[in-house]
């Protein structure tokens, strides 16, 4: 009996150390290769949550190639925060956008690059239409490299919190991507766009065009069969 009982102290003195052990950098969650996923998007259920972060949804789109290539859309879906955040303010009549800005920066710092691009275009604090879709012919190079930055900050956010790992995200990253397409299933059943915000995400969703079309974008081929994307104005 005795020596039972020590068997048991003993086990107790190791269950105490091992709950004590250094922890692993990363989690032990499953996670889930994000080029071998796989979302049957017939059992996706609608749903009405609106997604609340542009930014996540955006990058979530991207992960499953569901993102529109006309990157205006995730411009003015940033004119549209910016808005709302009272940076800026938008004058939105017969087919035309103006930026008026209230303010020189953002504090988002991977937003602000987009927004420094705008504001140094402006003309006594206003950015007019015709402005900016020459901007958008002649730097779109650039308006490319920022979208791949801000996406590239919401995968740095997504690995300081082990949620993506080794280019692998974790099954809670898999689970919001579900949501957000069920999101998208509901917005498709109501054509009729209630919310200033759920006609955004429409557009990110592709259920949408925006209404501002900057530029034609088009995907030719040349006589060696690859890929050459074009832009121009309307």
């Amino acid at each position: 009996m005795e020596l039972l009982f020590v068997f048991v102290m003993i086990l107790i003195v190791f269950y105490y150390f091992y709950q004590k052990r250094p922890k692993t950098h990363f989690p032990n969650i499953p996670y889930q290769d994000h080029k071998k996923h796989v979302l049957n998007y017939k059992k996706i259920k609608p749903n009405n949550k609106q997604p609340q972060d542009l930014q996540y949804t955006t990058y979530l789109l991207s992960l499953i190639n569901e993102l529109p290539q006309d990157e205006f859309i995730l411009i003015y879906a940033c004119l549209k925060k910016w808005e709302k955040q009272k940076e800026i303010t938008l004058e939105e009549k017969e087919g035309e956008l103006n930026i008026h800005f209230n303010k020189s920066y953002t504090n988002n710092y991977v937003e602000d690059q987009l927004f420094q691009m705008l504001y140094r275009l402006e003309i006594d604090h206003i950015v007019e239409n015709k402005v900016i879709s020459k901007w958008m012919e002649a730097d779109f190079d650039k308006v490319v490299q920022w979208k791949k930055a801000y996406l590239k900050d919401m995968q740095n956010k997504l690995k300081q919190e082990n949620k993506f790992v080794d280019g692998r995200y974790s099954l809670e990253i898999y689970h919001n991507l579900e949501n957000i397409l069920g999101y998208k299933k509901y917005l498709d059943a109501y054509r009729e766009i209630e919310t200033e915000e759920e006609n955004i995400y429409a557009m990110l969703f592709g259920l949408k065009e925006c209404p501002y079309h900057m530029y034609t974008f088009f995907i030719m081929k040349n006589d060696d069969d690859k890929p050459m994307i074009n832009s121009s104005l309307k």
